[in-house]
């Protein structure tokens, strides 16, 4: 009654409509914010994972 395509069948025929994409297009991160967050989150984490080790290491 309701027949749909798989989900697999679906993602494959969107993705050749949409074509090869270029080289260097997109990418894990296709918004500038979030890879900006993510980069800034991931130095702060290793900042404050240095602080700590030198603050334990300091205090015994």
């Amino acid at each position: 009654m309701f027949r749909r395509e798989p989900l697999e069948e679906r993602i494959a025929r969107r993705q050749a409509e949409l074509g090869p994409r270029p080289a260097g297009a997109g990418g894990q991160f296709d918004h500038p914010t979030a890879k900006y967050l993510f980069i800034g989150l991931l130095v702060v984490t290793v900042a404050a994972h240095v602080v700590g080790g030198v603050l334990f290491a300091v205090m015994g």
